[in-house]
């Protein structure tokens, strides 16, 4: 257990109760071995650092409020300069004047650049349900984009479909419900498309075998052979 404080508040707190007691206060000192100049330094010691720590709180102080005042008065220089440079371009748009940037020493504005591509979905994943159909999820991050879907479907003597969009949607699943039945296979793919019709890179296609039994209609797909 230490025999003093750690910390610099307790410790000058122990200093100035020991102080008060070596020295006695109004009474003669205890009796335990410490000299009058012993107690005469620790008295100044203490006194010393007593001054010294109220002196760091103060310029503590005074940091943190020079601080903020620094933060305060930047703030109104860049909303001053900011407004400074907004009449500036105003004044080159009006004028068509390519030298006023010159004149005034600064950078003109960049040209606003168009969007990058929604990047290449990935993590494609088949849920298959007892009614045939199929949901499609998937991994993107793309704020603002819908989803283009598209299949390609394989018959049982092995024919390949062309792919086709079947869905553009905001989410990032689809369940397709017309999946047409008597299918050796099926795959779907999917890209990002933003509202300026950038559109980004296809999915590597994500397929579904169904064995030789071939795949079930789904509930669309059953409907409409109904109707027919």
């Amino acid at each position: 257990m230490a025999r003093v404080p750690d910390t610099d508040a307790a410790f000058l707190d122990f200093a100035r109760e020991h102080i008060d007691v070596w020295s006695g206060g109004e009474e003669p000192p205890p009796v335990i071995g410490l000299s009058s100049q012993q107690l005469l330094d620790t008295e100044s010691a203490t006194a010393a650092a007593e001054a010294a720590d109220q002196a760091a709180r103060e310029a503590r102080n005074a940091s943190k409020a020079a601080t903020v005042a620094k933060r305060n008065a930047f703030a109104a220089l860049e909303a001053i300069i900011g407004a400074d440079i907004d009449t500036i371009d105003a004044f080159a748009k009006a004028t068509q004047d390519p030298d006023v940037y010159a004149l005034a020493q600064i950078d003109p504005p960049k040209e606003p650049s168009e969007r990058p591509a929604p990047p290449k979905p990935t993590d494609l994943a088949l849920t298959s349900f007892p009614d045939g159909s199929l949901r499609l999820s998937f991994k993107v991050s793309a704020a603002g984009a819908v989803f283009e879907v598209q299949r390609s479907t394989t018959d049982l003597v092995g024919q390949d479909s062309p792919w086709t969009t079947i869905a553009v949607t905001g989410e990032k699943m689809y369940t397709d419900p017309a999946v047409p039945g008597g299918l050796r296979s099926i795959q779907y793919r999917v890209r990002g498309i933003l509202g300026n019709n950038n559109a980004g890179e296809w999915s590597t296609p994500e397929p579904l075998s169904f064995g030789s039994q071939g795949s079930q209609s789904g509930p669309a797909s059953a409907a409409s052979e109904d109707a027919a």
